[in-house]
């Protein structure tokens, strides 16, 4: 029997987690920024060891320093268990890559990383990428945080452009940025100190909201921003 087909009216709100990219140098505040989040609805997976903006706060941290077969059992009891946390965030994919290859080679009993770790670990880094961003169709917000890599881009009309993306490997860091609702650039402004995330793209910072809402630049605190996107009224 044909699955029956439903369609159904836009929205007027938000009705779902927002997947967002922050990224910027190590040590700019990213994980600082994932401390705005609420403290005891909040999971960080951390894949480094820059916690140091958690101590003494009431986050909950994964340590993700095991193999593949961690991660899975990580993302089932996310997936199973909605009402745990209502934000996620991997602190930070950059490393995750690394930590990908390194759980390949190792469970292969290898002494050195080969070509196939390589290629594998950009298609597990897909396959995790995607599943944990559809955690928003569950009500989770994600994020991913990222240090940050210049990337050649051929542009329209043959000119080449180099511009800040994700630190991963181009494609992939290419392909994150069109998987995620929302693509910040961390900043801080040189007179006064103040951290502040760049949401919209400009020559040599790629950055996006696919939401309104928004400004250009927003305050790193994930407080501000989320009661912007969520209250925006699209009826206006």
């Amino acid at each position: 029997m044909a699955k029956k087909i439903e369609f159904q009216k836009a929205k007027n709100k938000i009705d779902r987690g927002i997947a967002f990219v922050i990224y910027g140098d190590p040590g700019v505040g990213k994980t600082t920024m994932a401390c705005t989040l609420p403290e005891k609805e909040t999971l960080i997976i951390n894949t480094e060891a820059g916690l140091g903006p958690t101590l003494g706060s009431n986050h909950i941290i994964f340590n993700l320093n095991d193999n593949l077969e961690q991660l899975e059992a990580l993302y089932q009891v996310l997936r199973t268990k909605k009402e745990v946390f209502k934000y996620v965030v991997i602190d930070n994919i950059s490393e995750m890559e690394q930590w990908m290859i390194n759980s390949l080679t190792k469970g292969r009993q290898k002494d050195f990383v080969e070509l196939k770790e390589y290629g594998d670990s950009a298609y597990k880094m897909r396959e995790y990428i995607r599943l944990f961003r559809d955690l928003i169709y569950d009500g989770i917000t994600v994020v991913f945080n990222a240090w940050e890599l210049p990337i050649e881009l051929q542009i329209t009309g043959g000119e080449v452009q180099t511009r800040a993306f994700p630190k991963l490997g181009k494609k992939l860091a290419i392909e994150l940025c069109g998987l995620v609702d929302c693509v910040g650039h961390l900043e801080v402004y040189p007179k006064t100190g103040q951290r502040f995330v760049r949401f919209e793209a400009m020559r040599g910072v790629q950055a996006k909201s696919q939401f309104k809402g928004l400004d250009k630049c927003e305050p790193a605190d994930f407080k501000v921003i989320l009661e912007k996107l969520y209250g925006y009224d699209y009826t206006k």
